[in-house]
């Protein structure tokens, strides 16, 4: 069935459904926590690599990291129960993460085509976005100048309507709030539809009237949905 139609208003998030930014995220979550400069991410530790690469699935917004940085240097293996166990014991160290993270990424950020190298687009996302009629939404926990800079040299940022980032919330039911907010009159009798790759993402914004999507690509790819509806491809949405 083909569902491209000026009726329906896309929002997608972008790390994990747009974008594949791990190394990016891996490479500046250890120098956050260690206080590195490291510019390349051959220089990190192949056994670090490999458990950020197990256990990014866990993480929301970008201050989450710091559990993954966390568990691995007490060697602990990250199941969903410590995941939120350190969550609510290291709320400060979490905060305090958070804002070096972002300051890092803004210098590593200066070597502009080594930063870029380290981001992907999804085929099937760039050619989802280029040929459907409609704008797109971003709605994402990154920062909105990583977001505005990727989709510009993805070559899709002219096919972006807004992006709701991280500098309104980090809780994707408060940018949902905002958009409802803020779009109210453009949405009578539109369809929506929201792609995330993270099921408590989805969980925090049923209560809106939208259609909601896990895409099995993302970072949650280990992970299965019993919950939504489940997408290998953007393309299985046309």
């Amino acid at each position: 069935m083909n569902n491209f139609n000026e009726n329906t208003i896309y929002i997608l998030d972008f790390d994990g459904v747009i974008c594949d930014s791990i190394d990016e995220c891996m490479l500046n979550s250890y120098n956050t926590y260690n206080n590195t400069n490291l510019d390349n991410i051959n220089g990190l530790p192949k056994k670090y690599r490999n458990y950020f690469y197990k256990f990014r699935h866990h993480v929301r917004p970008a201050k989450e990291y710091f559990i993954i940085c966390k568990a691995y240097d007490m060697n602990v293996s990250l199941t969903s129960e410590i995941f939120l166990e350190y969550k609510n014991y290291y709320r400060k160290e979490m905060n305090d993460f958070d804002d070096k993270f972002f300051l890092r990424r803004i210098e590593l950020r200066k070597n502009i085509i080594l930063w870029l190298s380290y981001h992907k687009i999804y085929d099937h996302a760039i050619k989802f976005i280029t040929c459907i009629p409609n704008d797109i939404y971003i709605l994402t926990t990154k920062d909105y100048d990583s977001v505005k800079i990727l989709s510009d040299h993805f070559g899709i940022l002219n096919k972006v309507d807004e992006i709701f980032s991280k500098e309104i919330s980090h809780d994707k039911s408060i940018l949902f709030e905002y958009f409802f907010k803020n779009y109210n009159t453009i949405l009578i009798d539109k369809r929506i539809v929201f792609v995330d790759d993270n099921e408590f993402h989805l969980e925090a914004v049923c209560k809106y009237p939208i259609e909601l999507y896990f895409a099995s690509w993302g970072y949650s790819k280990s992970q299965t949905s019993n919950k939504f509806n489940e997408i290998n491809s953007f393309m299985e949405l046309v």
